[in-house]
């Protein structure tokens, strides 16, 4: 299996990536039934799956090769979620432009070219290192007023 962390900047591993999304989605029965029974992909989740994160994993742990299985399925979750609630957003990956600051690694975007793409596997580190529990729902906003 091709995880975010496989990547590595090739857009067949992407395309494989992205096709195989709903594949993937059910390993977020791996998760404790108390989180995962409240996992339904609405902006609330993200509150629910970024407290479970900075619980259980540190900033470096996050990003170690040992948990990118995991790193993958919170990628996948925050960013279908996102998806789900703003039905504009799509899945896009940068492979041409290595000096792009979202060179490969999934990003939503929009159509709308004032919309700054947003990065899952970005927020993963972010959300841990700020240790807020509120980073998540702080970016659920119209993509517009990105």
């Amino acid at each position: 299996m091709i995880t975010v962390s496989d990547l590595n900047g090739k857009e067949a591993h992407y395309t494989w990536w992205l096709n195989i999304m709903p594949d993937e989605m059910p390993r977020l029965s791996i998760l404790p039934k108390e989180i995962r029974d409240r996992l339904d992909y609405s902006p609330a989740s993200l509150d629910v799956i970024e407290k479970y994160i900075v619980d259980n994993y540190t900033a470096d742990e996050i990003i170690d090769r040992r948990n990118k299985f995991a790193r993958d399925l919170f990628v996948r979750y925050i960013g279908e979620t996102f998806r789900k609630n703003h039905p504009e957003l799509f899945w896009s990956f940068e492979s041409s432009d290595e000096r792009n600051s979202h060179y490969g690694i999934p990003v939503l975007i929009s159509l709308d070219e004032k919309c700054v793409p947003l990065s899952p596997t970005a927020w993963l580190t972010m959300l841990i290192q700020r240790g807020e529990g509120n980073f998540l729902r702080s970016q659920v906003r119209s993509p517009k007023a990105a």
